[in-house]
This record gives C-alpha cells, sequence and structure tokens, in this order.
C-alpha cells in the first residue's frame, strides 16, 4: 500500500457518515437542507385547480405551478438526459408494481399529501408503470381524487420524484369516451425538461396516444378510469393553456381526437 492508500485508509476510518444513506434521516435531510439554502425555487408555492403540484427530493417538499417545477441538484446523478426513457411503457412484475405504489403512497404521506390521509389510505393504485428507470405511479379513487409520482429511480444519494396530489376544483366523472385532464404541463427537474399529461379516462377509452412535433409518438398508460403519459422534453408548456391533441381508440376499435385542457 502506498502513503497515499494509507492516508485514505485512515480518512475513512474516520467518517462518520453511514455508508448505506437513509434519505429519510436526519443527517441526510439537514445535508439536503442545506443543499437547497443555496437554490432558491424560482416561484412561490401556488394551487392550481385545486392540485397541489410539488417536486420532491429526498422528502424536502416544494409546491410549484404546473407549468413549472423547481430544479433538481445536478448532485443527486441520476438518468441524466432522460436517457433510459421509452415512449411506450414497459411491463413490470405484480411485485414491482405494488412496492412503487406503496413508495409513492408513502412518500406522499409524508410530504404534500399529508392533508389527505384518508384518501392516500382509499386509493387504489390505478397507474403503475415503468420508462426506462423511471416509474409513474397514480393513486385514485372514485370521487376525483388522485395522487401522481413520477420518480428517477435511479439516484445514487436521494430519490428524485416530483407529482401532484388532490381533487380538481368542480371536478365532475368523464363521460363514457371523455378525458379529464388534472395534470398537463412540463416541469423542469436535473435531467432537463419533462412534459406530462395525465388524469381521468372514460369507460369505453382504451388507448391514448400523443403525437410531438418533435416526432415522438407516446403511448399512455390506460387503467382503472386514469390515464397518464410522459416525454422528455418542453412540447406541452403551453398546453395548460391551449390545450393539446391526442388520439383515441375506443373499446369498440374506433378511433377519434381529444383536446386535453386544465
Amino acid at each position: 500500500m502506498n502513503r497515499g492508500q494509507d492516508v485514505l485508509t485512515i480518512l475513512r476510518t474516520l467518517d462518520a457518515a453511514d455508508r448505506d444513506v437513509d434519505p429519510r434521516g436526519a443527517r441526510a435531510r439537514g445535508d439536503l437542507a442545506r443543499i437547497l439554502a443555496d437554490r432558491p425555487s424560482r416561484r412561490p408555492s401556488q394551487r392550481v385547480g385545486g392540485r397541489i403540484i410539488c417536486a420532491v427530493i429526498g422528502g424536502l417538499v416544494v409546491a410549484v405551478a404546473v407549468t413549472v417545477v423547481v430544479a433538481l441538484p445536478s448532485m443527486t446523478g441520476g438518468d441524466r438526459a432522460f436517457a433510459t426513457w421509452t415512449p411506450a411503457p414497459q411491463g413490470m412484475s405484480a411485485k414491482a408494481r405494488a412496492a412503487a405504489a406503496d413508495k409513492c403512497r408513502e412518500a406522499q404521506r409524508g410530504g404534500p399529501g399529508n392533508q389527505y390521509a384518508r384518501e392516500l389510505r382509499d386509493a387504489d393504485a390505478a397507474i403503475v408503470e415503468r420508462r426506462g428507470v423511471w416509474t409513474t405511479v397514480v393513486l385514485a379513487t372514485g370521487k376525483g381524487f388522485s395522487a401522481l409520482c413520477v420518480t428517477d429511480g435511479s439516484t445514487r444519494l436521494f430519490k428524485d420524484w416530483f407529482g401532484s396530489i388532490g381533487t380538481p376544483t368542480g371536478y365532475t366523472a368523464p363521460g363514457p369516451r371523455d378525458l379529464v385532464a388534472t395534470d398537463l404541463g412540463v416541469g423542469v427537474i436535473d435531467a432537463g425538461h419533462l412534459s406530462l399529461a395525465a388524469g381521468a379516462a372514460g369507460s369505453e377509452i382504451a388507448k391514448v396516444v400523443y403525437r410531438s412535433p418533435s416526432g415522438r409518438v407516446v403511448a399512455a398508460t390506460v387503467s382503472k378510469g386514469r390515464f397518464a403519459l410522459w416525454l422528455p422534453g418542453d412540447d406541452l408548456e403551453d398546453a395548460a393553456k391551449n390545450g393539446v391533441e391526442v388520439e383515441v381508440t375506443y373499446s369498440d376499435g374506433s378511433a377519434g381526437t381529444s383536446r386535453l385542457r386544465l
């Protein structure tokens, strides 16, 4: 062993930090708070349409407007530039789906969802999908409540996620062939811009596809009266204001279009 290696060995013995970081531990949360103190959010907290839109890092919650999600520090690593993202959701085992739903429920309950304890308890996992290392979960009840989590599962230090929770103001259930958007816009996280559309789907909606100006054909997950899709980039930056058109296939095989709006 050379002198440099001797020094490193001694330094490691003096480091009181745990080798496996617990993002909910006091030390991790304290470190994160100090890091973020030098990175103020770009906008004050807001509610949009009765729902809280939030970015969360290691349990720290920042509520923001629907079209802007606070950037995450690059030190977290993760799937930079959405390298693993896929335009169609990939398969997941029943065990992995259940674990992802539980993590979303726990994360929401420990953060923005602390005022929705009853709804989170009663909500079913309507959507659990994977696109590369990214997992999207939608927990929902039949009364319009939903909680959404989009998580980068590859982050080294803290689990990066953002999402929303609540019931839209004046919510009414969609007709059999209708879509009602509850989340529509663009977020900015460490990997870059991310466009998201999610909401309630009528009983005759079988497929939803978004064709982006950049040429991507993005398939939504449609399950248990809900739909969700997302893609890298800022395609949906003005969608909350202007709406966005998606292609819809119905359960009888016929097709049409629908315009998503908030």
